[in-house]
C-alpha cells in the first residue's frame, strides 16, 4: 500500500477515524450488506434480485429443449406459478417507491 506523509495531525486523525469508521461498518455489515449495501432501499434491492432470479430460472427452463424438460411440469404449470409472483413482486416494488415520493 502507498505511504504518504501527512505533516498536520489534525488530517491525519481525521483520516484514521474514517479507516476505523469504515473498517466498523464493514464489520457491521457483514456479507449480505457487502452485496446489498445499506440504507431506506436495502429492501428494494433484495426483493429485485429475487424477482430476477426467479425471472431467470423460468427463461432458462423455457428455452430448455422440451426433450429435457419434465413431462410432469411443462410450460403452462411453470408460468401460471411464475406470472403471479413476478406481478406480486413488481407490485411491491412500485407500492413501495410510490410511498416514497
Amino acid at each position: 500500500m502507498n505511504k504518504i506523509e501527512i505533516q498536520d495531525p489534525k488530517v491525519t486523525s481525521k483520516i484514521i477515524a474514517a479507516n476505523a469508521e469504515n473498517e466498523k461498518r464493514k464489520a457491521e455489515l457483514g456479507f449480505l450488506g457487502r452485496f446489498f449495501g445499506s440504507g431506506d432501499n436495502v429492501r428494494l434491492y433484495i426483493v429485485g434480485t429475487i424477482a430476477l432470479g426467479i425471472l431467470l430460472i423460468a427463461l432458462v427452463y423455457t428455452l430448455t429443449p422440451e426433450k429435457y424438460r419434465s413431462t410432469d411440469f411443462g410450460l403452462k404449470e411453470m408460468w401460471s406459478l411464475v406470472l403471479p409472483v413476478e406481478t406480486t413482486i413488481i407490485g411491491y416494488l412500485i407500492g413501495s417507491q410510490s410511498k416514497n415520493t
